[in-house]
């Protein structure tokens, strides 16, 4: 009875040894050094640290170092990566594919969508990177409205 359970809940084993494991799930592809190390995320800042991811893959969309087509790191590698939660890098995304920059899809990932070098969506990275100074320089959000109301007189 090798190889068979038997009623006493013998081991399916067979006479070799254990069965075979399936195979392990590959694991996912590494985050690039580079792209770690520009998005270092600051956790003394008072930019919450999914802004910070945000922003800085908008930069990096607006740079072209991240073209059109570009297969982002799953939540997980990049969290690792950079030592947040995967909640952080999620909402970052999140809110990416809102803006359009990026388009995500079911077990395919996310990518760097078409529309991610428009004029609006470089307005919003420059607005994004407008308040985080303003917020590094302990300005709220009323302040920084009236510095952009005076360089837009009506």
């Amino acid at each position: 009875m090798a190889g068979q359970q038997g009623a006493q809940g013998g081991s399916p084993d067979g006479p070799d040894g254990p069965a075979p494991k399936a195979p392990a799930k590959a694991p996912a592809r590494p985050v690039p050094d580079w792209l770690a190390t520009a998005l270092t995320v600051k956790s003394g800042s008072t930019v919450p640290p999914y802004e910070q991811v945000r922003t800085g893959l908008l930069d990096l969309i607006h740079r072209n170092r991240l073209p059109v087509g570009s297969k982002l790191p799953t939540v997980r590698a990049l969290a690792a990566a950079l030592g947040v939660s995967a909640n952080t890098v999620a909402r970052a995304y999140k809110e990416l594919e809102q803006a359009s920059v990026v388009t995500a899809r079911p077990r395919l990932g996310t990518v760097v969508a078409q529309g991610g070098d428009s004029a609006e969506s470089q307005l919003a990275a420059a607005a994004s990177a407008y308040a985080e100074v303003a917020r590094a320089l302990g300005f709220g959000r009323r302040e920084a409205a009236r510095q952009l109301d005076a360089v837009f007189p009506s």
